[in-house]
Formats: C-alpha cells, sequence, structure tokens
C-alpha cells in the first residue's frame, strides 16, 4: 500500500508548486474551522450570560468575514486539487498510451483488449477520485482533526481526556477492514475487465454469435459474470459500511461521557456554561471529520487498488526494445535467416525450428505451406515483432538486434492477411504509411493499387469513413486500402503476408501487377496465396511443420517431386474444381 501510495505521489511532482498552494489553501481551510468553539462561546457568554451590547455591533462583520473567508479558500483548494488530480490522470493515460505501444503484439495476445481498455479507462477514474476527493478530503479533515483536537485540549483537558477514552474503538475498525476492503476493490476491479473483455468479444464476433445462435449463452456468461461483479462490489459496500455504525456508538459513548462528567461541573460551579457547551461543539465538530476520514480511508482503497491495476500494466516488461547502444542502420537491404528457432510456449514444440534462408538486396523470396508451417511466425521476426529464441536475423550482415528499433521498423512495409484499418476516413488510413502525405502521393498509391476507381464511385470518396475495422468496405477493398498504404510509404523491405487473399481473381491480377512493380526495387519477403503469384520468384521456401522442407525456383521445385509438387498438384486440382463451380478462396491460411 505504502509503495502504491508513493508512486501516485510521484505524479505530483511536476505540480509540486500548485500542490503546496493547494495544500495550503486546504490546511487554512481545515484550521479556520477551529474558531467556530471560541466564536460560539463568545456568542454564549458575551451576549447570553454578561448580556453584552456592544458584540451585536461588531459580531455579524466578525461572522461574515469568517465565512467569506472559509468559502473562499474551500474553492481554492477544491478546484486546485480536482484540476491537479485531472492533470495527473491525463499524465498517468499518456504512460499507458505509451506503454501499449511500447509493448511487442505477442503482449496482448496472452492480455484481454477489455481488460486492458478497463485500466486505462475506468481504473485511472478510480485515481483521480483518490487524488481529488480523498487526497483533498484527508488533507482537509486531518487539519480539521488536528486543530479541534487541541481546541478540546486547550478548552478542557480533563474533558478531552474523558472523550478520547474511546478513540481507539473507532480506530480500530478503520484499521481492521481496510485490508479486506482493498482486497475486494481489487476482485471488483478485475470483475470490470473481465466484464469488458466479454463485451469487446461479444460486439467483435456479432455476425458469429449470431450465426451460430449463441446470444443465449453469450448473454448468460455476461450475466453471470455481471453477477459476480456486482457480489464482489456488494460485499464491499458491506464491509465499508461496518466502520460508520461502530463510529456513531464510539461517538455517543465519548459524549454520554462528556455528558456526564461536564453536566455535573456546571451544575457545582466549575465551569461555565459557555465554556462547556464551546467544549461539546467542539466534540460534535470533531465528529464529522473524523467520521469523513474513516470513509475517505476506505474509498482510497479503491483508488490504490486501481493504481495496483495501473503498475501492473505500466511495469510490463519491454521484451522487444533498441538496444542502449546501437549501429547505424546499414545501407544494405539483404536479409539473411541464420539456424533461427522459436517458440511461443517453451512446453511446448517449437513454431520455428532451425530455419535458414537469405534473400539478395533486391530479391524476392516466397514461402509457401499448409496452415500452421510457420510462415507468419517467420516473417514477424524482421520487423522484430518477435526474437528467437536461438539463431540470428540479419539486413545488411548486421543483427537487426543491434540496430535501433525505429530504424528497422521504418525501413519495412508490410500487408498482412488479416488487413487492419483505423476508424478513419479512406485517406487517412492510406496517408497513415507516410507522416505529411499530400493528397496527389495517396492517390497515385491508390490508383498503383487499383484501388483508386471503387474509393472514386464512393458519395465521399476518399472522405469516406470506413467504420470500426473498416468493416463498412469489402474484404477486397479493405486489402487494397491496405496495400495503398505500403506503396505510399515506399520503403525498401517489403513483407507480404497472403496479402491478396481476399481479392477476387480479376483484383489478384490487377493487385499482383502492382505489388511486381513495387518489389522490383525492393528486398520482398512473401507468404504465397496462390502458388501462381510466386512462380517467378527468386527462391521459394516450402515449410512444413516449422522446419524449411524444401527451396528452389519454381521449376526445380516440381521437378524434385517433394513436398512443393504435391503442393501444387493439391491446389491445381482445387482450382479447377472451383472452375466448374462458384469461386472459392482456397489453400493455405497463415499460422
Amino acid at each position: 500500500m505504502a509503495r502504491t501510495s508513493r508512486r501516485i505521489l510521484l505524479y505530483l511532482r511536476p505540480y509540486r508548486r500548485a500542490f503546496f498552494v493547494a495544500l495550503a489553501c486546504t490546511v487554512l481551510f481545515g484550521a479556520s474551522e477551529g474558531g467556530i468553539p471560541f466564536i460560539l462561546q463568545y456568542i454564549l457568554d458575551g451576549i447570553f450570560a454578561q448580556k453584552n451590547e456592544d458584540m451585536l455591533l461588531w459580531l455579524p462583520v466578525l461572522l461574515l468575514g469568517f465565512a467569506l473567508f472559509r468559502a473562499t479558500f474551500d474553492f481554492l483548494q477544491s478546484f486546485l486539487l480536482a484540476r491537479l488530480g485531472h492533470l495527473v490522470v491525463r499524465d498517468i493515460r499518456n504512460e499507458m498510451e505509451h506503454k501499449i505501444l511500447a509493448l511487442s503484439p505477442s503482449f496482448f495476445v496472452h492480455e484481454r483488449g477489455g481488460d486492458v481498455l478497463s485500466k486505462v479507462t475506468n481504473d485511472v477514474v478510480l485515481v483521480r477520485a483518490l487524488l481529488t476527493d480523498s487526497v483533498s478530503a484527508a488533507i482537509r479533515d486531518g487539519i480539521r482533526v488536528v486543530v479541534l483536537l487541541l481546541v478540546a485540549f486547550y478548552l478542557d483537558s480533563i474533558l478531552a481526556a474523558i472523550a478520547f477514552v474511546a478513540f481507539p474503538l473507532a480506530v480500530y475498525p478503520v484499521t481492521r477492514f481496510a485490508r479486506r476492503v482493498r482486497k475486494l476493490a481489487r476482485r471488483g476491479q478485475d470483475g470490470v475487465g473481465n466484464l469488458s473483455s466479454l463485451l469487446q468479444q461479444t460486439i467483435l464476433g456479432s455476425k458469429v454469435v449470431q450465426v451460430f445462435g449463441r446470444e443465449d449463452f453469450e448473454r448468460e456468461r455476461y450475466e453471470a459474470e455481471n453477477q459476480r461483479l456486482t457480489r464482489d462490489f456488494i460485499k464491499s459496500e458491506k464491509v465499508r459500511s461496518l466502520t460508520g455504525p461502530i463510529n456513531e456508538f464510539t461517538g455517543a459513548i465519548a459524549i454520554v461521557l462528556v455528558v456526564m462528567y461536564g453536566g455535573y461541573s456546571v451544575i457545582n460551579g466549575s465551569r461555565s456554561q459557555g465554556e462547556f457547551i464551546a467544549f461539546l461543539a467542539t466534540l460534535f465538530l470533531l465528529y464529522e471529520p473524523f467520521k469523513k476520514l474513516t470513509k475517505v480511508f476506505n474509498a482510497a482503497q479503491q483508488g490504490l487498488s486501481g493504481a495496483d491495476r495501473i503498475f501492473e500494466l505500466l511495469d510490463a516488461p519491454i521484451k522487444i526494445k533498441s538496444p542502449a547502444k546501437y549501429k547505424p542502420f546499414p545501407s544494405s537491404f539483404s536479409v539473411d535467416i541464420e539456424d533461427v528457432t522459436f517458440s511461443y510456449d517453451t512446453t511446448k514444440r517449437p513454431a520455428l525450428r532451425d530455419v535458414s534462408f537469405s534473400i539478395s538486396e533486391g530479391g524476392r523470396v516466397a514461402l509457401v505451406g499448409f496452415s500452421g508451417a510457420g510462415k507468419s511466425t517467420l516473417v514477424d521476426l524482421v520487423p522484430r515483432f518477435i526474437d528467437p529464441d536461438s539463431g540470428i536475423v540479419r539486413i545488411g550482415g548486421e543483427d537487426i538486434r543491434s540496430l535501433k528499433l525505429e530504424d528497422l521498423r521504418g525501413s519495412i512495409a508490410m500487408v498482412g492477411q488479416h488487413t487492419f484499418l483505423f476508424n478513419d476516413t479512406i485517406f487517412n488510413n492510406i496517408a497513415y504509411g507516410k507522416k505529411g502525405a499530400t493528397r496527389a502521393e495517396v492517390e497515385a498509391a491508390a490508383q498503383a493499387a487499383f484501388a483508386a476507381s471503387f474509393i472514386e464511385d464512393l458519395p465521399q470518396g476518399y472522405h469516406t469513413e470506413v467504420g470500426e475495422g473498416g468493416f463498412t468496405l469489402s474484404g477486397g477493398e479493405r486489402q487494397r486500402i491496405a496495400i495503398a498504404r505500403a506503396i505510399l510509404k515506399d520503403a525498401p523491405l517489403l513483407i507480404l503476408d497472403e496479402a491478396t487473399s481476399s481479392l477476387d481473381n480479376k483484383a489478384e491480377r490487377e493487385v499482383q501487377a502492382a505489388l511486381e512493380a513495387l518489389e522490383k526495387e525492393r528486398t520482398s519477403l512473401v507468404i504465397a496465396h496462390r502458388l501462381s503469384t510466386v512462380q517467378e520468384a527468386d527462391m521459394i521456401i516450402v515449410m512444413e511443420d516449422g522446419q524449411v522442407v524444401e527451396s528452389g525456383k519454381h521449376e526445380e521445385l516440381l521437378r524434385n517431386k517433394g513436398a512443393y509438387e504435391r503442393l501444387h498438384a493439391l491446389q491445381f486440382r482445387e482450382t479447377t474444381s472451383e472452375s466448374n463451380t462458384l469461386p472459392v478462396t482456397s489453400m493455405t491460411g497463415s499460422t
């Protein structure tokens, strides 16, 4: 708890001047409450007991001035701390976004997207509440408690000592329940993350849910998780609610003791009515901030549990990063894969085993094989989405792990099998490939990708919004937008992971011509969807079960009568069958 609290407070460091101003305002506001018992005593003794008419002249000015003083500093401390809370949350959100961008794609294979989103959206709100409401209340009410304690002992040390006999009884439940409240709050926040993940899956997989008639299953699963979440929150509220009644009872004990002893002292004349009422008022004034402090302490546990979840993300190790001292990026763009082995899970068989081959600068190498052969895993090594367990990947003769990551990825253009478009316009999705791209450059890239014709037929043209994931466009249209984006980047290294898999035969021929023209001056690594598209490759790599089983040119591999020939014959039969029926996309997917 202490470590988490310290880390949160470190975010206030850039705003320490504003924080200390807010703190001073809070101290002044809290301390001013100590004047209330004295004002009350003067009113009771001066007006009611001594009948002092002169006090009626200056008392209104005093009361209004006192009220204005408190109102001014109440506003300042509330506004300044709220502003600080929003600034800190902004900084935390920015840091989380930077962290998410720095983490390798493999991190999100094991993390639920909805849970990550919940940390960025829901948990930071709890931290803001901790910094604004809890910290503000803790300082303000803490000062009030300290000042009123001093006032109580100043007014009557004996009555103060009697009153605080019950103090340990009030403190115990707060400290006793704090750990339980935080544990339940953490379970609740994890539950919110689970709920967000389920909802995200339902939204993204809505077609699958509906076509398989699984609405009832998804509804029941969501309701069950929602019920668990509600149960955890109710348990948390039950524990938090116990502290209030306990404090009420201990406060009543203190008041009873004070009334019994103090009332007797007033009766026998050892104390004035004003002194006794002033002390009793101090005790009542003290009760309110003390009760608030117990509630703040419980509420802070929820904020701290949210902070714990945030720091889990911020502390996640960045496995793929630039070396501390990186080498200059090579001027040559040859690629060498040397004895590479990689496993997603060390307990399972490797996805790649002792893979080796080379691509000369400007060369074109194609990877072919059935689904699960390791093709997509292999191409993920080049931009360092993953690093090999053993072996080396070189560009221009340099180990890519010795190069600056930004330079490496800046030299690569990639079009994947599963096209991702941002919820933005077609223009901005294509322009994403080059910072500051002009209209002419975007249109030229679209023309080269054979996307211009369908874009210009749209009512809004290049300003058409593609929707979430680009799903307002067909699969082939999305793929051509992605290809245009890669063309615009104009990178020396090109990776095509079944880049034409979503296109029909006519569109594929058009785009394939554009890609072949693009590849002429670039080092290209291509995962083939149809073998006909890679027959002119400088080398074809045939993969099975994470290994290279054959390599060579198209005609050579056919003559060898090996794995490639069998793959070719199978696809030829499928193509022949498709030509006699409806068009169906054939053959290999990615790993």
